[in-house]
């Protein structure tokens, strides 16, 4: 696994990490951070077991749906929305573009780019199962830089903090990039307002799924390192900031099981679950309120919980 982008040799431990679901023998991970470039990165580097058993079933749940309906809406309402946004971000509404989407999950933002006439590629980790899946594939960079592959919109959507090698990962994208491509990368901020607020039960921290964790110095450094320069920036998302708030503060509740609530809305409907929802629903209302304050506060600051970036090729080289 990739270590800082400065190779300081002295990295300061910072705080024990939760993983986003109880994953097999949690115990003993930390987070490391290089006090240069403000890379973090999770320690011990999870072994190969430990990675199969967080990217299980219950990690990826159906190809078809993750959430219950009501959220799978919003969820593919938001995608169509994002992938529009990118395509006006990136400056062709008109020409039919030629998308990858790195680590597309069940595809719900290739479909986006799908809907609006695009040709589309998704690539995802082999055993996932969504390789079933129509233009989504289980192949590695590497492989369509062998196969002489070039792309006008790629996306590593919260995907380059589950790479063992971001930087390498971002060097390949670079020669699979167009000249006139643009490359859209958002990650959970750890250098933002709530990572600060909720340390080791951050709803964003996903230990140990998230092997790097990263601050917008550490992110622009491994950006220009990678061959790019930064067209646009922002650590503003409504959704993201707004659960992301309600959750870690409900994990640090006592008593609460640690993300329940992420775990009921990926449920599907029963009486229980139903139940359930209804008893979370005062809290979920009231936390919500100081969400909101959190949201306006990491807006003015510019600390919102993701960073997003739009990336070009620097010099066009």
């Amino acid at each position: 696994m990739t270590r800082p982008l400065c190779n300081c040799p002295v990295p300061e431990v910072i705080s024990p990490a939760l993983a986003l679901k109880p994953v097999g023998e949690q115990a003993g991970f930390v987070l490391d951070q290089c006090q240069v470039c403000k890379l973090a990165w999770t320690s011990p580097e999870p072994n190969e077991k430990q990675l199969d058993q967080a990217y299980g079933e219950s990690y990826y749940s159906s190809v078809e749906t993750k959430f219950n309906p009501v959220i799978e809406w919003w969820t593919r309402f938001s995608a169509r929305r994002r992938a529009r946004k990118l395509v006006h971000q990136h400056g062709t509404n008109s020409k039919k573009l030629k998308v990858l989407d790195i680590g597309c999950g069940r595809g719900v933002l290739l479909n986006g780019f799908r809907e609006l006439g695009h040709e589309v590629l998704g690539i995802e980790r082999a055993g996932s199962g969504f390789d079933t899946l129509a233009d989504i594939e289980s192949i590695s960079l590497q492989q369509l830089i062998d196969d002489k592959q070039r792309f006008d919109l790629i996306v590593l959507w919260h995907v380059l903090e589950h790479l063992p090698r971001p930087q390498q990962s971002l060097e390949q994208v670079h020669q699979l990039l167009n000249d006139n491509g643009s490359l859209f990368v958002e990650v959970p901020n750890y250098g933002g307002l709530q990572s600060r607020m909720f340390a080791a039960n951050w709803f964003h921290l996903d230990v140990p799924r998230h092997l790097f964790h990263f601050t917008p110095r550490s992110l622009a450094l491994m950006a220009a390192a990678s061959g790019f320069s930064t067209v646009r920036k922002s650590s503003f998302s409504l959704d993201q900031n707004l659960y992301g708030f309600v959750q870690s503060a409900l994990n640090s509740l006592p008593l609460l099981p640690h993300n329940h609530l992420y775990s009921l809305l990926q449920s599907r409907f029963s009486v229980r679950t139903l139940c359930l929802l209804l008893l979370y629903s005062p809290l979920v209302v009231a936390l919500s309120v100081f969400a909101m304050a959190e949201l306006l506060i990491s807006l003015l600051t510019n600390s919102g919980g993701v960073l997003s970036v739009q990336l070009r090729k620097r010099n066009n080289d």
